[in-house]
């Protein structure tokens, strides 16, 4: 499995937090072959926990399917106008837009899911 430093910083907001265990909960739609979904739900574990560091080492398939989710998430409270009436939101999700966007650039290969 090829992997690759993660390449981001991260600050942690209470919309982070609430989201990323919001992807945690709709993993379990991911199929587990090869054991994606099970590592993939370690990933994110290890990120809420702080464990993943710009420096970090991840396999490629998981910052594939975390853009993924980013960009997902990212539109519904962003991009879409769904959520006008709440600022938070709005800006948690413009900075999931900005940060799916840095890792995209940082790793242009890799696929997302």
């Amino acid at each position: 499995m090829e992997k690759s430093k993660f390449g981001l910083t991260w600050r942690f907001t209470d919309y982070c937090y609430s989201e990323i265990s919001h992807f945690i909960e709709c993993s379990d739609s991911i199929h587990n072959e090869d054991g994606l979904r099970d590592r993939y739900q370690d990933f994110l574990e290890k990120f809420l926990s702080k464990e993943i560091k710009k420096a970090t080492e991840v396999d490629h398939d998981l910052i594939g399917l975390f853009i993924g989710d980013l960009d997902n998430r990212a539109h519904i409270d962003f991009l879409e106008d769904n959520w006008l009436e709440d600022a938070d939101i709005v800006a948690g999700g413009q900075r999931f837009w900005e940060r799916s966007q840095k890792l995209r650039a940082i790793h242009p290969t890799i696929e997302v899911s």
